[in-house]
């Protein structure tokens, strides 16, 4: 089996922790380690490193290189320009296909953590062995919510107990909080960790049917790969192809018959946001303190502080997120993060701003 990590992200979300040059899934958050360390780690030691591959834009190959200095450089599969995950995940699948891959593969990203890795191995057993079997021809994974988080996605499965792998129902992307809340009560709906597992040819047919630009420009790409014109075609080609997500272009035209779904409780988190940080380290209404801070009378609020010589405090606070960098002091709720990327793309466009992206 092979494994393709995703660690092209700007992780806007994660401002001002995330920046454009040292994104959140190379930013150290757990004991000293970055989430990409961690991803590497969690697949390595049962796999090997020569299963492993990173996606991600050539301006961050430096950065994996220094966060796994042992890493395979045959194995980091660089995009030339951002052009969304469609694009990014089509062009793994080619390169892999190009080298005669045909064993399943799993499609995972590098920023997520998770507690129970042996929960996880064993749904990487599962998922594998029901793709190999012909149960089921791509596999998605669900999580065990511990709360009703509207800024995730959420699918539906059926004979959950049953089965090792369940039937898959439907998704919801980022549902609204009441139907979120109906839905965590319900035990019938898991979060989308947005994991799956399934076969090179099997994906590749879904981008031949239902985006067939993409796929003939993917097509081009993968004939010059192992030529002297390898480099020169991919940074011709790639930016030309249409920027549109991996649901959009892809997840939303699977056939429903050919999808199961693997559900876990393993602890998984996607610090996507910061008020995801905050949850991982400080569940339901506690507070979350690094560096040096205080909160009173405060609850379900954090404060990140990255100046020891500052102190931050807050008083009478709720849902409260406070970041402090060197160069900018974010103060925002819960409920505006869904407004950051907005305030960031303002950023782009304005010369006063863009130094703090």
């Amino acid at each position: 089996m092979k494994f393709i990590i995703f660690a092209g992200g700007s992780g806007k979300r994660f401002w001002p922790i995330s920046r454009v040059k040292l994104p959140k899934q190379f930013v150290p958050i757990i004991n000293g380690k970055s989430t990409i360390q961690l991803s590497v780690d969690r697949l390595k030691t049962d796999y090997g490193l020569h299963n492993i591959y990173i996606s991600t834009n050539e301006k961050y190959v430096s950065l994996v290189k220094e966060h796994i200095p042992e890493f395979y450089t045959s194995n980091i599969i660089t995009e030339p320009a951002r052009r969304d995950l469609a694009a990014a995940v089509g062009l793994s699948l080619i390169k892999l296909r190009k080298f005669g891959i045909t064993e399943p593969v799993f499609i995972g990203w590098a920023d997520h953590l998770i507690e129970n890795e042996g929960e996880f191995h064993q749904k990487i057993i599962e998922a594998e062995k029901s793709i190999r079997q012909g149960e089921y021809k791509i596999v998605f994974w669900g999580e065990v919510p511990k709360n009703a988080n509207p800024n995730l996605g959420w699918m539906k499965a059926t004979n959950v107990k049953n089965a090792s792998v369940a039937k898959y129902e439907e998704w919801i992307y980022r549902p609204e909080l009441n139907k979120c809340r109906e839905m965590f009560k319900s035990g019938e709906w898991f979060i989308n960790t947005g994991y799956f597992i399934t076969t090179i040819d099997y994906l590749l047919s879904i981008y031949e049917k239902h985006q067939p630009e993409m796929y003939a420009k993917l097509l081009k790409i993968e004939a010059s790969i192992n030529t002297k014109r390898e480099s020169e075609i991919l940074e011709e080609i790639y930016p030309t192809i249409e920027s549109i997500s991996f649901d959009e272009a892809i997840g939303y035209n699977i056939p429903k018959e050919d999808v199961g779904m693997v559900i876990s409780d393993m602890g998984w988190e996607d610090p996507g946001s910061l008020y995801a940080l905050k949850k991982h380290f400080a569940p339901s209404e506690k507070n979350y303190i690094k560096g040096n801070g205080l909160l009173k009378n405060t609850k379900d609020s954090m404060i990140f502080n990255k100046e020891d010589t500052k102190m931050i405090v807050g008083l009478d606070l709720d849902e409260v997120l406070i970041v402090n960098t060197k160069d900018v002091l974010l103060i925002t709720k819960n409920h505006s993060l869904k407004n950051l990327k907005k305030l960031l793309k303002e950023f782009e466009n304005d010369d006063k701003f863009k130094k703090y992206l």
